[in-house]
């Protein structure tokens, strides 16, 4: 009897391939494995997502070869795979690309790392479980009788910066390795993880594997084989170490839960956090998300009893929480010059240096100065393929885009006008280096952000330079207010609290409100007392007051009523639409029509339809991008009304994305 395989590939088409299997490949079949097959002359490699004896088009090629000879996904990771599909609105093919290392979409299974050793070096902290306060311990006995009946739940660890969140998932994690059973550990940034693989390596020694953007092919492909073979046990990574192919999962943790970088910018546009939930599911393991400051809608979801909430209110050994002062700039720069450091900031970082205690400032924003402008026509110099200014970067003497990297030098002259000279306007971190250099000069400086930290292990030398106290002030963009413990700091310094606030995003409060309180915890955390200077032009909003006070339930008592008014989530469910082209009369021509059709099949219904406009960015990479919104209050029947009207829809010379709950 023929043999017939459902093969998906990576091209943005929802439905599988199907071909046919040579006799001599037909015992290897299987669901999960990956092979070689033509796609219009192209070779490819896919995963087998299905099997069949009944055919179902007329003209159907042979799979050219088999890649390896065991299934690189399990049944429930095509169960997942498949959900992520239908909710996400990709290929499977997609999806499954995502979940794979890169090296797999060429279709090499086995590489060698290029790196001297194979084995982890990694400073050893504390080897040993240190004992559990009564909150913690608390919490760890909730959580502890799920993973012990094998049941899946869902808990919010919610304490507040230097509580003590990582001890109480490293003795969960130790309690699922004795029953057999692996964990994941999720944590937002790149620059976190060399410090979370210290602790974790420290416990748990070769059964860590560590995976994230940064390792190279062939490192990647090797991490992967050892948690496949069930020789690491305990995962640690970004945002694509939630695939990790881990035996019989028992645990995963998602540290700093509302970071906006667990959601991925292309497709599959997932969310670390909704994916987890799904896997734990299917799995029957237990997800742990922790937060000082969680994402309002698990926050939402644990009041209306979708999450189990725990709460570790206090700091470890009942060390305080740092002072907070609000700098009001408005008065610093009355009748002066625009200034970077504020008269207190200035004394207070003088104060910190003379004590030989570490500084901390941070600017969510990188350059040297955020764009040039004619003050005269009002000319600003922006890029010619990306609707967006130029940045100053000091160190280059160059313009530089942060989308496409086109970079040009400064021009003198006005542009526009031709009679007036550019001036620089607004501070980056570089800038803020600069002035610091300026005023401190007995200081050694540090600076993090996306250009000091391009090259590899960057990250974890600069941290480590910190550790040892041979940075004295280190600048940085959000990158160093996470996670980061550093006993020895106890000033930090903000150098504006308004980045966020300007810009047009109904979650601005609480992104704002977020990095000031998470930079905060930063301070303090050993036995010096921490103090925190932020800086702003509006010193009496709510996302700042609150952040002074370490208030989270103040905060999320006022901005949820906000949401609830203006029917912004967790109240709603939001999908985006996107369509790009190099034409913008072709971009805006079918995108109104889109929004046309879909306004008449919505009717009177639930679901709503806003836009289109411009996107934020409006041209990036020389293509234009508009887009419009969707709303309604069940998720799945926004994502099934959408792809009922996509599907009969005649698109020409243009993409369009759909981003399911856009961050």
């Amino acid at each position: 009897m023929p043999l017939y395989v459902d093969v998906a590939l990576a091209v943005p088409s929802s439905k599988s391939f199907q071909y046919s299997v040579p006799d001599d490949l037909a015992s290897k079949m299987s669901p999960g494995l990956r092979v070689f097959v033509r796609m219009r002359n192209r070779r490819m490699a896919g995963t087998v997502v299905g099997i069949s004896s009944v055919k179902i088009v007329e003209e159907i090629k042979p799979i050219e070869k088999v890649i390896h000879d065991h299934p690189v996904l399990d049944d429930a990771m095509l169960q997942l795979a498949e959900w992520m599909s239908q909710y996400y609105l990709c290929s499977i093919g997609q999806v499954i690309d995502a979940m794979l290392p890169a090296a797999f979409r060429k279709g090499k299974h086995f590489m060698k790392s290029r790196s001297a050793s194979s084995g982890h070096t990694h400073e050893i902290d504390s080897p040993h479980d240190l004992p559990l306060t009564q909150a913690q311990q608390k919490a760890y006995d909730t959580i502890l009788s799920n993973i012990h009946s094998k049941r899946s739940g869902i808990f919010l660890l919610h304490g507040i910066t230097g509580s003590g969140k990582t001890e109480v998932y490293i003795q969960l994690i130790r309690k699922a390795l004795e029953q057999g059973r692996s964990s994941i550990v999720l944590v937002p940034e790149i620059s976190l993880t060399p410090q979370a693989v210290n602790r974790f390596y420290s416990r748990f020694g070769d059964c860590v594997a560590v995976i994230h953007s940064r390792l190279s092919g062939g490192k990647r492909v090797e991490e992967w084989h050892r948690i496949q073979s069930g020789q690491a046990k305990v995962v640690i990574g970004a945002r694509s170490a939630l695939f990790s192919p881990v035996q019989n999962l028992g645990l995963i943790v998602i540290d700093e839960e509302h970071e906006g970088s667990y959601k991925q910018e292309e497709a599959p546009r997932y969310h670390a956090r909704e994916v987890a939930k799904k896997r734990i599911e299917l799995e029957n393991a237990v997800l742990v998300m922790g937060s000082a400051t969680p994402s309002l809608e698990t926050f939402y979801a644990c009041r209306k009893g979708g999450a189990a909430c725990l709460d570790l209110p206090q700091r470890i050994e009942s060390r305080p929480l740092p002072a907070v002062e609000i700098v009001d700039m408005r008065r610093q720069q009355e009748g002066k010059k625009e200034r970077i450091f504020s008269t207190l900031l200035e004394q207070a970082i003088r104060d910190t240096l003379f004590k030989k205690e570490q500084v901390m400032l941070l600017l969510n924003r990188r350059g040297f100065s955020t764009y040039l402008h004619c003050s005269s026509c009002g000319y600003v110099m922006t890029c010619p393929n990306c609707r967006i200014s130029l940045a100053y970067h000091f160190d280059k003497s160059m313009l530089l885009c942060h989308v496409c990297h086109y970079q040009c030098f400064p021009q003198k002259l006005c542009p526009g006008c031709q009679k007036n000279y550019l001036h620089y306007f607004g501070v980056g971190t570089q800038k803020v280096e600069q002035d610091a250099l300026r005023l401190f000069p007995e200081a050694k400086l540090g600076r993090m952000d996306a250009d000091s930290t391009s090259r590899k292990d960057s990250h974890e030398n600069i941290l480590k330079a910190f550790k040892k106290k041979e940075i004295d002030i280190l600048i940085g963009t959000q990158m160093i207010a996470k996670g980061h413990d550093f006993p020895n700091v106890s000033l930090i310094g903000v150098i504006s609290a308004d980045t966020a606030l300007h810009i047009p995003d109904f979650r601005s409060s609480e992104k704002t409100f977020d990095l000031l309180t998470q930079v905060a915890g930063r301070a303090g955390r050993g036995d010096i007392p921490g103090k925190v200077l932020i800086q702003t032009f509006v010193p009496h909003h709510y996302s700042i007051q609150s952040a002074k006070e370490h208030d989270f339930h103040g905060f999320y008592e006022k901005e949820i009523i906000f949401r609830r008014e203006l029917s912004m989530p967790p109240f709603t469910h939001l999908v985006r639409v996107i369509v790009r082209g190099v034409s913008e009369k072709e971009v805006v021509r079918q995108i109104l029509t889109l929004a046309k059709e879909l306004r008449q099949k919505a009717g009177d219904g639930p679901i709503h339809v806003s836009g289109p406009a411009p996107c934020l960015v409006s041209k990036e990479h020389s293509q234009y991008h508009w887009n419009l919104m969707l709303k309604g209050p069940d998720q799945a029947a926004v994502s099934v009304f959408l792809k009922s009207v996509l599907d009969s829809f005649k698109k020409t010379k243009v993409v369009i994305a759909v981003d399911v709950d856009p961050v």
